[in-house]
């Protein structure tokens, strides 16, 4: 028994469903794997721009330093997702993503560390 045969068998409705099934599960993959590399790729300029405002700006001017990661974050975003992301939220993530990249600094490890140091002096 061939193939098509097998498939000739199988009654039309099952076989477009099973197709459209298919396309479904395919679309979603490789939706979800453009937004994966887009966000990581999103993620290394942040931290470019980050290292970029910790030299345009001098010690203690962190708010300064955010506010310009954060007009450059804005500006690598789709325009339709700006309309879903505010500056308030975009700030309290690349904050975050600051302090990953200073606890791995730390001791190359992303463990709260110092955090930790903060508290013990």
């Amino acid at each position: 028994m061939d193939i098509w045969t097998a498939l000739n068998s199988v009654p039309t409705p099952i076989l477009l469903f099973i197709l459209v099934v298919l396309v479904i599960v395919t679309v979603y993959i490789v939706i979800e794997n453009a937004r994966m590399k887009g966000l990581e790729g999103i993620r290394a300029e942040i931290y470019q721009y980050m290292l970029k405002a910790e030299h345009m700006f001098k010690s203690g001017e962190g708010r300064q330093k955010l506010k310009y990661v954060v007009g450059k974050a804005r500006g690598l975003l789709p325009g339709w997702l700006l309309f879903f992301i505010s500056e308030d939220f975009l700030m309290e993530l690349i904050d975050m993503w600051f302090a990953q990249v200073k606890d791995l600094l730390d001791d190359g490890k992303i463990n709260n560390s110092e955090n930790q140091d903060i508290a013990e002096e």
